[in-house]
């Protein structure tokens, strides 16, 4: 038998702490079911070990001498960890990192793979309990609406944050895996109408995903064909609230993503946030069709008195004006003052993010 590795305290309870000091987050329950969450995804040595990791990742060696665990016991337990989906893996020029996760986006969205009708229910339990603060009630959100380009007015300037096609272009490798949203909502019998592999990822790294475990490497023209597909769906880009550094697209609906529902059912208003343009209806055009009506998965839109009308609820998604057959419907520039401009990168999120939480996240650095 090999050697047990030593677990002096309860490890999803200082795992959960370890989460929790993360700028992203990880609320606690009264009755303990976000320390249920964690025993389904890992065992007690797994715990034991994320716990103690970094977020920027060690070699196996540093981590090996830091934790006092001998290496090649360790070597193992990380291997299996990472095809878990608990911790990740980080390419450099001197070889491999291995790095604690957020939970979410993080750990949660890697269990993919693994995800059964147990967990699912576990999960949607947590979200219940935790009244959606998963993703945490303070800014910066750690999404935004990435809007349909085809539909911004012309001449408008668009930043290279709302640009989805530019995101997939200047990658270097692409990778697609089935939405975890609309699979966990599947596994407790809520099923919704749209496609369920859609959710892309995108890195400057060169066949990045050639050998990852949760995500089937594709080419840049099958990533765009992905993302023409997700829109014709109806469905709503969304993506990191940052700048730059973007390594993902999601293509969410309010009935199973957890961003959106945390706005439509919990009421969190940090959740997300909406593009930069809003809905602009030409009444000339307009012939109150209704063809967008059903587009909107907010209930934005209204027909009165035989024209289409938006309310505040409108996110600028755009997901309506592509279906209007008579070219009535476009984006344009919300007010200045109710555009939120995103941190510049992940480091300046998770460092804003650190401060309206008042953690300190050097402790898991």
């Amino acid at each position: 038998m090999t050697e047990a590795i030593k677990i002096t305290l309860d490890p999803y309870e200082k795992l959960a702490k370890t989460l929790n000091r993360i700028p992203n987050g990880f609320p606690t329950t009264e009755d303990g079911t976000h320390l249920k969450v964690l025993e389904w995804i890992f065992e007690p040595e797994e715990a034991e070990i994320a716990s103690r990791m970094k977020l920027t990742g060690q070699t196996i060696k540093r981590m090996s001498k830091r934790l006092k665990i001998p290496l090649e016991k360790l070597a193992q337990k990380i291997e299996t960890m990472y095809k878990k989906g608990q911790i990740r893996i980080i390419k450099t020029k001197r070889g491999k990192k291995y790095g604690l996760i957020p939970f979410v986006v993080g750990i949660y969205e890697e269990q993919i793979d693994r995800m059964d009708t147990e967990f699912a229910e576990l999960f949607e339990e947590y979200c219940q309990k935790s009244n959606g603060e998963i993703l945490s009630r303070t800014q910066p959100a750690i999404h935004r609406v990435v809007p349909i380009d085809k539909v911004i007015q012309t001449e408008l300037k668009v930043h290279s944050y709302s640009k989805t096609e530019d995101m997939v272009r200047k990658a270097k490798s692409w990778g697609i895996r089935d939405c975890i949203c609309r699979k966990q909502q599947r596994l407790i019998d809520n099923h919704c109408k749209y496609p369920m592999s859609v959710c892309l990822s995108f890195s400057g790294i060169e066949n990045n995903y050639d050998d990852n475990p949760h995500s089937k490497a594709i080419t840049k023209e099958e990533a765009l064909r992905v993302l023409g597909e997700a829109r014709e769906a109806g469905l709503i880009h969304t993506t990191m609230n940052i700048a730059k550094g973007h390594f993902y697209i999601c293509n969410c609906c309010t009935c199973c993503c957890g961003v959106l529902r945390a706005l439509v059912e919990f009421d969190n208003p940090n959740a997300f946030v909406n593009s930069d343009y809003k809905l602009n209806i030409d009444d000339a055009k307009c012939i109150g069709c209704g063809e967008c009506i059903d587009r909107c998965q907010f209930n934005a839109l209204k027909i009165i008195d035989g024209r289409c009308a938006v309310d505040d609820k409108c996110v600028g998604c755009g997901a309506c004006a592509i279906v209007c057959p008579e070219d009535a419907l476009s984006l344009i520039n919300r007010k200045s003052d109710d555009n939120q401009k995103p941190p510049k990168g992940l480091i300046s999120w998770m460092l804003k993010k650190a401060l309206k939480r008042k953690v300190n996240p050097l402790k898991v650095l």
